[in-house]
C-alpha cells in the first residue's frame, strides 16, 4: 500500500522505455489528467507531460556526466512544466 505522498504516477517507470519523449510526455499527461480529473486535451495538462520528459530526456542519457549546466535546464523544464500544471488548475 502507498503512503501519504508517494507518487503513483508511472512517469518513473515510462522514461526507461525506449520512447520519443514526446510521446512519453503525452502518456504523463493522461496520466496526470487522470490524477486531476481533466481532460488528457487541457493544453496545460499536455505541456506539463511534454515538458517534464523532455526534463528527462536531458537528464538520463548524462548519468553521472551531468554537469551544473544540465541541471540548470532541467530545473528550467520542471519550473516549465508545473507552472502549466498550475495554470491549468491542476495543482
Amino acid at each position: 500500500m502507498q503512503g501519504r505522498g508517494e507518487d503513483p504516477c508511472p512517469r518513473w517507470q515510462v522514461r526507461r522505455e525506449v520512447v520519443d519523449p514526446r510521446d512519453r510526455g503525452l502518456t504523463i499527461a493522461r496520466v496526470m489528467a487522470l490524477t486531476y480529473g481533466k481532460s488528457a486535451d487541457d493544453s496545460g495538462i499536455r505541456q506539463f507531460g511534454i515538458a517534464w520528459a523532455d526534463a528527462m530526456a536531458l537528464r538520463d542519457p548524462r548519468g553521472e556526466a551531468i554537469t551544473e549546466i544540465d541541471w540548470v535546464g532541467i530545473e528550467n523544464r520542471l519550473g516549465e512544466a508545473y507552472r502549466s500544471l498550475n495554470a491549468s488548475g491542476g495543482r
